[in-house]
């Protein structure tokens, strides 16, 4: 992955790794609270008991701040996206939702918050770009070794990647934000959470990737 910081682990101090650590939980749990456009970096730093000047020390900016604590869970829907065979031939693929689609929707949604946040109106525009690129490149290269000799267009399957990319990232956004959702007050038996499960969406999800509605 490329290094979104010039500065983000140039440190191998264990009190520069721990301030990080600080203010990567300070940022998560402050978007939980309120908006990201009314998160400052003071109230990163007094969360996190460090000075305003360590968290510019540590990062060139909230938004770069935002990225690196977020990155975690954003490793975790790719590693999710590269087990699960979304692209291959829908002749071939079962009706059966693949387990690590729904695993990469429960991540998802063990994160809600920090996704309804980062991909709402008012979000992170560098936070989607990267997750999109990231998720298409977990496809392309996935389709990339399951492509038969002479059998390959580059070009076409860049293409399909990104566009799957792009439509499962806004089915995420939306459904964190609870707009996919068609009974205010629908609570799922197993989470207690309020909302379509995540069984549920990777399920409508896999019925459209698969092509059978």
């Amino acid at each position: 992955m490329p290094n979104i910081s010039n500065t983000r682990g140039a440190s191998r101090d264990p009190r520069a790794r721990r301030t990080r650590a600080l203010l990567r939980a300070a940022v998560l749990e402050l978007s939980m609270e309120k908006d990201l456009d009314g998160i400052t970096m003071s109230d990163i730093a007094e969360r996190a008991e460090v000075n305003r000047a360590t968290v510019y020390l540590h990062y060139k900016d909230r938004e770069d701040l935002l990225l690196d604590a977020t990155e975690s869970t954003m490793e975790g829907i790719v590693d999710a996206a590269s087990a699960c065979r979304l692209l291959a031939d829908a002749h071939t693929l079962s009706e059966e939702t693949p387990v690590h689609l729904v695993k990469l929707f429960a991540h998802v949604d063990r994160h809600r918050a920090v996704y309804r946040q980062m991909l709402g109106e008012d979000g992170s525009s560098r936070f989607a770009g990267r997750l999109e690129r990231l998720l298409a490149q977990a496809w392309f290269e996935q389709l990339l070794t399951e492509a038969a000799p002479g059998s390959f267009d580059e070009t076409a399957t860049l293409v399909h990647a990104h566009f799957l990319s792009g439509a499962v990232l806004s089915v995420i956004g939306r459904w964190t934000r609870g707009e996919l959702d068609t009974t205010a007050h629908d609570t799922t038996a197993k989470t207690g959470t309020t909302g379509m499960s995540a069984e549920r969406i990777a399920e409508l999800t896999w019925t459209l990737i698969h092509g059978k509605v």
